[in-house]
């Protein structure tokens, strides 16, 4: 990857501003999952994924797959591994 697209994925996760309802969700998620195993964690996962199916459009729902693969090369080994099996499992429950 050139020096060029990771500045851009950095500014673009720069200009991310969430909202106070945003900010506010995060944090209960974070709460939440603390105590959780990895395995109950992507189990969670797949649940949240169907209420996204639900909830957006097509295009909203296949830009976030996008802006989670733009990410990667932040990724160090062990999150990237995390990841494709998070991506390998929601792309199973199509």
């Amino acid at each position: 990857m050139k020096e060029n697209d990771i500045k851009k994925i950095m500014e673009e996760i720069g200009n991310f501003r969430p909202t106070e309802k945003q900010t506010e969700i995060i944090e209960d998620m974070a709460s939440n999952y603390m105590d959780k195993s990895e395995d109950e964690v992507f189990f969670e996962v797949i649940k949240m994924n169907d209420k996204m199916k639900e909830e957006m459009s097509q295009e909203e729902y296949e830009e976030m797959f996008e802006k989670l693969n733009r990410i990667r090369p932040l990724l160090n080994e062990e999150q990237s591994i995390k990841l494709n099996r998070i991506l390998d499992i929601l792309d199973k429950n199509k």
